[in-house]
């Protein structure tokens, strides 16, 4: 623990010495530990306390807790979600580990519902949390229709996180998701959500460690009208952005004429994987 050692006056000092004596406090230090505290806690501004602790704006309109947050998401592995006519990709970097026994059950794209599915970037307790929540959302949902709106359950999971990045006491979830499935009128919804509680609909969309380059991708590649397997291609592409190996990126795929969330198998990659490199 730090030492602050301090210069009194020697009235001062007889009066600690009175206190102490009084039975307020074992010693000195114990009486400007609780001092010091107590000064703190009527100073009206928050003080400056190396990382920002409190969730609160600063003079210039910014949240720095949640810029933190948002760092973190960007540090995640690299996570794409494409929307076609066809139906629904969603893909995610998975980091290659030759040692590794039991895969990690947090790279993974999680099957929400039958046409649902979520892809996370980000921490991965708070990823856990979120997915926890969806899971209760989406029992929810059902007992009102036995499709589950995708539209509906990324509003949900919005209102759900929002609150993090305002209230003291809590941080912001570092996560960032991507939210793909079929909404109340069986059309292929994309929806990503980031750790503000921010939602936005996208036809294609990206977080993690890709950047420009990943966005540039899909960017160059993305059209409404590309089949799925075109789009399944283009997610590939856009996640590892150079040739790596196929058994590091998972792909699930919503098709509009099964409507089913469905995980593309190791074999299923590889064929895809010659066709990209030759």
């Amino acid at each position: 623990m730090p030492e602050v050692r301090l210069v009194i006056p020697k009235d001062l000092d007889r009066a600690l010495d009175s206190l102490i004596k009084a039975g307020f406090a074992g010693n000195k230090a114990e009486l400007a530990r609780t001092a010091l505290t107590y000064f703190l806690s009527t100073v009206p501004t928050q003080l400056q306390k190396g990382y920002d602790v409190e969730t609160a704006f600063s003079p210039d309109g910014r949240i720095f807790q949640l810029e933190y947050a948002m760092e973190s998401m960007k540090r995640g592995g690299t996570m794409v979600g494409i929307c076609c006519n066809h139906g629904i990709v969603l893909a995610k970097e998975t980091p290659s580990d030759e040692f590794l026994i039991l895969p990690n059950p947090f790279y993974r794209i999680f099957k929400i519902t039958e046409t649902i599915a979520i892809a996370f970037s980000g921490i991965q307790q708070d990823s856990l949390l979120v997915l926890e929540e969806a899971k209760k959302q989406t029992g929810i949902l059902k007992k009102e229709n036995a499709n589950v709106d995708v539209e509906a359950l990324a509003k949900g999971l919005t209102l759900f996180m929002q609150p993090y990045a305002q209230k003291k006491g809590f941080r912001p979830l570092a996560v960032a998701m991507i939210i793909g499935g079929l909404d109340s009128q069986n059309r292929p919804r994309l929806f990503m959500i980031n750790s503000a509680g921010a939602s936005q609909e996208y036809r294609a969309c990206m977080e993690g460690k890709g950047g420009d380059e990943t966005k540039g991708v899909l960017k160059g590649g993305y059209k409404a009208d590309m089949s799925l397997e075109e789009a399944v291609i283009l997610a590939i592409k856009a996640t590892l952005r150079r040739k790596k190996e196929p058994k590091e990126v998972l792909i699930a795929t919503l098709d509009l004429k099964t409507k089913e969330i469905r995980e593309l198998t190791q074999k299923e990659k590889q064929k895809l994987w010659k066709r990209i490199f030759p």
